[in-house]
């Protein structure tokens, strides 16, 4: 089979490897779609390294169709067209946190039997373990379909810091995860939805998706004002982060966010943040990071995005603005990384 194999930086070369066997309890996943998102890019900026094994693989958002398995697992079987839950994600199962079904907690989250386990998205196929198998109808594609963790992750933040009903959220960032994020919150009563990001054409896409009922671009006018005006001089209920990196957006976020509100983290960020203690307490606000998702009473939270997609309560389509074939991985990865001369939303590398 062809794999992708990431040999440090913008290094990245399509080999031919052996098609792996599944083991009890996994099945072979024939990938026929994986997204290209903000922790590759990390990596392929050089600002971190994923791991110290070279070369390596990558990519947890992905679906495709069952290809072997050693007996069909909750419904699913060969052929059965599949989202995919990241692998990345797995727990030891026995931990205080897996027992809560908080396994994206779990101090050994990503091992398997002892040794670090991930996602081969960027590969013709892949095992996985089978309960992370979600059948999915005809009428999800697999490019929708391989946003279902982006949407999953935005169904986290809402649960940790949710929007009151008819209230104000403020969205950071224009990227598939403040998209997904602006969806998943309309689709739960969220009022107004602003979303910040820095280029017209991504705010355009989120408007007409349905992620955002109000843009505002930070390139024309300032962003705190903005959100201020916006809301009557009282600021958001809950300000959402999407962005990391190495922006000061943290302090940013506190400044358009109203007392008594909350302010919730998902950008990875690779610089130390500066807080404005004094405001924050003197506005008595509450932060919150999210980290990936799991379950939220009882339930999962990827389930959860894939019962709103089959709804039809979400627009993937708008989001996922590019595909790629495995050859042309170098092409897919430079047009992630260059969102405004491309104008990419979601890349997808369809192997």
């Amino acid at each position: 089979m062809k794999s992708a194999l990431f040999y440090g930086g913008r290094d990245i070369r399509v080999e031919e490897l052996p098609t792996p066997e599944p083991d009890p309890g996994e099945a072979l996943v024939r990938v026929r779609a994986a997204g290209v998102c903000g922790s590759d890019l990390h990596n392929y900026r050089g600002h971190r390294t994923a791991t110290s094994q070279v070369p390596w693989q990558l990519r947890h958002d992905r679906a495709g169709e069952g290809a072997a398995m050693v007996s069909c697992v909750s419904g699913v079987c060969v052929g059965q067209r599949v989202g995919v839950e990241a692998e990345i994600l797995i727990g030891c199962g026995s931990c205080r946190w897996c027992v809560e079904g908080q396994n994206h907690l779990c101090p050994e989250r990503g091992l398997k039997n002892g040794e670090k386990h991930s996602s081969h998205g960027f590969s013709q196929y892949d095992v996985c373990v089978a309960q992370n198998l979600h059948p999915i109808s005809d009428k999800i594609s697999f490019s929708d379909a391989a946003l279902l963790d982006c949407y999953a992750c935005g169904i986290h933040a809402m649960n940790r810091s949710p929007v009151p009903e008819g209230e104000t959220a403020v969205i950071i960032g224009a990227g598939a995860i403040a998209m997904t994020l602006g969806q998943v919150l309309k689709a739960n009563g969220a009022g107004n939805v602003i979303m910040i990001g820095t280029r017209p054409e991504p705010l355009d896409i989120a408007l007409a998706s349905g992620a955002a009922d109000t843009a505002i671009c930070i390139a024309q006018q300032d962003p705190v004002e903005a959100v201020l005006d916006a809301t009557d001089g009282e600021g958001a209920a809950v300000t959402y982060e999407t962005v990391g990196g190495r922006g000061q957006l943290i302090s940013q976020a506190a400044s358009m966010t109203r007392r008594g509100g909350a302010v919730s983290v998902l950008g990875l960020f690779t610089v130390p943040q500066e807080i404005d203690a004094a405001l924050i307490m003197q506005q008595e606000l509450t932060f919150r990071w999210s980290n990936s998702f799991s379950s939220w009473n009882g339930e999962s939270e990827f389930a959860t995005a894939l019962n709103l997609m089959e709804a039809g309560k979400l627009q993937p389509g708008p989001i996922a603005t590019h595909e790629f074939g495995i050859d042309q991985i170098q092409e897919a990865f430079d047009a992630a990384d260059n969102k405004s001369s491309s104008g990419a939303i979601r890349v997808m590398v369809m192997p």
